[in-house]
């Protein structure tokens, strides 16, 4: 048996938990050539049909005596065949297809037309159809070359066929008539674009500021890493934060303290190379990736920075002044997560010893005692850092990509924060995030990548991955992470798994990763599917809640991510 549940985020965007199936409708969003091939040869498919049906009632329907009947039915089939072959196999076909298909579609009519019987001058109307197809998915080019054969083929059938009032007048009225329609449907889809890249440019934006924000950054430093790998260059990252930001904001407003921040942010922006990336991470938290640099030159960059911004704030009354870590690869981090945290290591040192200083990342930090407040737990950092490693490579093996569990976690913790955890918690349910998918390790490729429905027994081995994370969690510095992660697929109805406990059992830390979980795997596109998108997912969650997802915990995200969008919102107005 095939399991097409809503159920189970471990497989499918429509699926959270336990394998019962809903109903709740699927969108699916074009996530790689193949798969938009595949809905324009069904659209394609869709009109040969509607075509074949429209020319099948021109027999049925009463007719003039000169129609040829043959003529039409040989048309009717040879579409209706076209549809299927576009339709069945749309995920398979070859690019040229498509133009191909268009330009056979346009001949079609043109017999249609011509085996009729009647006068061809009404034809442009279904010529319609292929311009506004053709402008609006197709290039440029093909679309001219769509036009250009519409013209001949029109004038041929006119010249065959003269209809009243004479062959140049109703030529150049029904050609001009679908040039019209041609530029305006162009004109509308290049006012799409924009508009779609204004809206993906402001989610990668930081709206005080105007650097990237922490999801521009990580697209930035991935794509840094890979040209890294294959050119055997360094990337140096160097993370600030701004000392005392809080403080400032405490005395003087959070309107002094976002001046400072965009002060800062003019002031990284001037001095940057154009291959240089800048970005805002979070709150006072600023980074940058410096391609082709190692440590040494990234720690001086940190600390002509340092000293800029000391010069740019020298005479205010309030002193600002920010401390930097700096890491670089391939020395200090093979991958974006591990450099980040290596990054994060020589920041805290450099918080650590004094403030307003650049410390670059050095293996014997993790071994240095803490210069404020309890020793440290250096055994149990190392054993987090290598987990944390772990999880970013099942990510990768499972979706591509090194972003969801990080994205998991970003969501845990604002939901943490929102429901009023404290600060420390609110950081133990961010790395609960982060590592909640850990126990995919143990789930075979050919599972985690299979593009159909999983069997029951492909299932089973699924269900396992929570206890499975917990085992590999069994280390003393972890043990209320591995509870909530062993927990993250159980449900308030008592349908979840492993151990099918119900809502008074399970944590509310376990709850917020699930609500996590299932929301950026509904918003992700994966390898055999599509994301559903925001809406839907908000309306799914509401859907379920009190069954499988917590109704307190599924109103703090709506929450949070309704103040993202108004921040969205204001971006866009001001851009």
């Amino acid at each position: 048996m095939l399991r097409r549940a809503c159920a189970d985020t471990t497989r499918d965007m429509t699926v959270y938990g336990n394998g019962e199936r809903c109903d709740a409708p699927v969108q699916s969003t074009i996530a790689d050539p193949s798969v938009e091939r595949g809905v324009l040869a069904q659209v394609l498919a869709a009109l040969f049909a509607a075509g074949a049906t429209l020319a099948l009632l021109t027999v049925a329907l009463p007719h003039p005596r000169g129609a040829s009947e043959l003529g039409l039915l040989l048309i009717v089939g040879d579409a209706y065949a076209v549809a299927a072959v576009l339709f069945w196999r749309a995920r398979t076909l070859a690019g040229w297809v498509l133009p191909v298909a268009l330009l056979w579609g346009s001949t079609l009519i043109t017999g249609v037309a011509y085996f009729s019987g009647q006068s061809p001058s009404p034809l442009v109307f279904f010529y319609l159809w292929v311009f506004l197809y053709a402008s609006y998915f197709f290039s440029a080019r093909q679309t001219a070359a769509q036009i250009l054969y519409v013209g001949l083929a029109y004038g041929a059938l006119l010249a065959a066929r003269a209809p009243a009032g004479g062959i140049p007048e109703w030529w150049l009225v029904g050609m001009g008539t679908l040039l019209v329609a041609a530029i305006l449907i162009r004109s509308m889809r290049a006012r799409a674009e924009t508009l779609i890249e204004r809206l993906y440019d402001a989610a990668l934006t930081d709206p005080l500021t105007k650097l990237s924000n922490r999801r521009g950054f990580r697209e930035m430093l991935d794509l840094e890493l890979e040209r890294a790998r294959r050119g055997g260059a360094p990337v140096t990252v160097v993370v600030g934060d701004l000392d005392h930001l809080k403080e400032i904001n405490a005395r003087l407003g959070r309107d002094a303290g976002d001046a400072i921040l965009v002060r800062f942010a003019r002031l990284l922006g001037a001095g940057r190379r154009r291959l240089d990336g800048v970005a805002r991470v979070d709150g006072g938290q600023f980074a940058l990736i410096l391609p082709d640099t190692d440590g040494a030159h990234g720690l001086l960059i940190a600390e002509r920075l340092r000293g800029q911004l000391g010069e740019e704030f020298r005479h205010d009354a309030e002193p600002v002044t920010i401390s930097f870590g700096v890491a670089s690869f391939p020395e200090h981090g093979q991958t974006a997560g591990s450099l980040l945290r290596a990054a994060d290591e020589a920041l805290y040192a450099s918080k650590r010893n004094g403030r307003d200083r650049s410390v670059l990342h050095s293996p014997a930090l993790r071994s240095a005692p803490g210069g404020e407040g309890p020793a440290r737990d250096v055994a149990g950092e190392r054993f987090v850092a290598v987990v944390l490693d772990l999880a970013e490579a099942v990510d990768l093996r499972f979706s591509g990509s090194a972003r969801h569990s990080e994205t998991v976690g970003r969501y845990a913790a604002m939901m943490a924060r929102e429901l009023g955890l404290s600060e420390q918690r609110v950081e133990r349910v961010r790395l609960a995030g982060m590592l909640h998918d850990v126990g995919k390790v143990g789930v075979p490729d050919s599972i985690l990548s299979k593009p159909a429905g999983l069997t029951d027994e492909e299932f089973e081995i699924i269900k396992r991955h929570p206890e499975l994370g917990a085992q590999i969690l069994e280390h003393p510095s972890l043990a209320d992470v591995r509870g909530w992660v062993a927990a993250h697929h159980e449900r308030p109805d008592g349908r979840g798994y492993p151990r099918g406990l119900a809502a008074p059992e399970i944590e509310l830390e376990a709850r917020i990763l699930a609500v996590a979980d299932a929301y950026e795997a509904m918003t992700s596109d994966r390898a055999y599917r599509g994301a559903i998108g925001p809406e839907a997912a908000r309306a799914e969650l509401l859907r379920c809640v009190e069954r499988q997802f917590d109704g307190r915990v599924v109103q703090a995200l709506l929450a949070v991510l309704d103040r993202e969008g108004e921040r969205l919102q204001e971006a866009l107005a001001h851009s």
